[in-house]
């Protein structure tokens, strides 16, 4: 919207034609999980708004309007420093904060970031691997994801190796990067803070002449599509909720601003792993454990059962047992139904399928099995996981 200046000097404008609240935004537009948020926003300014949404393009560098021009009647979105959240504050409307990087008393929405850190641990360790590290800058979710990472790995019994930058050296952090990658101990499995990391981390182990993903895999966060493709191998990442922070967060906001306490803090667990070729281990060196997992992503669908396994791999059910115990801590039983589980969260999230209709298309046997699956692994019911879930509220 323009700016209307005379001129005597710049006067304060009110973008509230007919009462219509102006909300300053502030997320950052290069980054997925930033334009993720502004877009959850928007959802909800067009189903209950209207709202006149005031953002400024960028990445960290946030700036709220000039008071002296322009009127807002509140403020939403990622406080990346006190000086932007004393600036906030001192505008005296409601704040509702996104992914908040240090203790305020706000009322926000973030991300659960035990649980990314969580489903990239199970992920990695699922792919058979049993040596980590963790890729990190000095970013407050780079630090966040790294404590909760090195909690994973040693409640396992395992050693985590952490990336340390050294700015006294004189060496570059591409440098000192790809020396640590070198001398990592293989085969490991790799979380990098977010995608941007992970695809410099695939970089860089191509530089030194690191397979990636026999002797390092490697996985992100934010599943940024556009970085996650242009990786070469293909990286997996983390989904994050990004709508579904946006719109609470808008939501919080609108009760704030009918005068309405909007309840708790939230905190908001990540969607699901996107698994692409940067981790694709399969079986780790084990042919028959690589052939039966390739069989049961091929027919998920279909009511497979671990004598289905051991005929078509050629070995007997004992001794695929004992392969999938060595390779993967786990059975085949446990291998297919967590798969199925896999299938049915991503179904729940990403479409409107019926229950029944899922139940079928995952290979569990009845609806009321899938009750069963998911109320054991995830103390959730399939229709509480996609109300929790969902890139939005409907």
């Amino acid at each position: 919207m323009a700016k209307a200046v005379r001129k005597s000097g710049p006067k304060r404008i009110s973008l509230r034609h007919g009462q219509i609240p102006v909300i300053a935004v502030l997320m950052e537009t290069s980054r997925a999980f930033g334009r993720g948020v502004i877009c959850g926003i928007s959802n909800y300014a067009k189903a209950h708004g209207p709202w006149n949404l005031n953002i400024t393009p960028g990445d960290f560098n946030q700036r709220l309007p000039p008071a002296e021009m322009w009127h807002v009647d509140a403020i939403i979105g990622r406080m990346v420093s006190h000086q932007v959240l004393q600036e906030a504050q001192a505008r005296n409307v409601p704040i509702v904060c996104v992914d908040p990087s240090f203790e305020q008393e706000s009322i926000y929405v973030k991300t659960d970031q035990a649980a990314v850190s969580q489903l990239a641990f199970n992920h990695l360790r699922d792919a058979g691997f049993r040596q980590f590290a963790f890729y990190s800058l000095n970013t407050y979710w780079g630090r966040e994801r790294h404590k909760h990472f090195r909690h994973c790995v040693h409640a396992a019994g395992m050693e985590l190796h952490s990336f340390e930058f050294d700015d006294r050296g004189g060496k570059s952090l591409e440098f000192q990067s790809a020396h640590w990658l070198e001398h990592l101990p293989k085969p490991v499995g790799l979380m990098a803070q977010d995608d941007l990391l992970a695809h410099e981390a695939i970089n860089l182990c191509r530089f030194v002449g690191i397979k990636v993903p026999e002797q390092v895999a490697i996985i992100g966060v934010d599943n940024d599509e556009l970085v996650c493709d242009l990786s070469s191998p293909t990286l997996s990442s983390i989904e994050l909720n990004c709508q579904r922070i946006g719109f609470d967060a808008a939501k919080a906001l609108d009760s704030l601003l009918a005068g309405h306490d909007p309840g708790p803090n939230m905190l908001l667990a990540p969607l699901r792993v996107v698994p692409r070729e940067s981790t694709d281990t399969v079986g780790l060196g084990d042919p028959v454990v690589a052939e039966a997992r390739r069989f049961i992503r091929a027919h998920i669908s279909e009511p497979i059962n671990v004598a289905d396994l051991a005929r078509k791999v050629l070995v007997s059910r004992r001794v695929l047992e004992m392969r999938f115990e060595k390779v993967l801590q786990r059975s085949p039983h446990e291998e297919i139904l967590q798969s199925r589980l896999a299938r049915a969260r991503e179904l729940l999230i990403s479409t409107d399928m019926k229950l029944l209709a899922i139940a079928a298309e995952v290979g569990f046997a009845s609806t009321q099995y899938m009750h069963q699956v998911f109320q054991r692994e995830l103390r959730q019911t399939p229709g509480e996981f996609r109300a929790a879930n969902r890139p939005f509220a409907r």
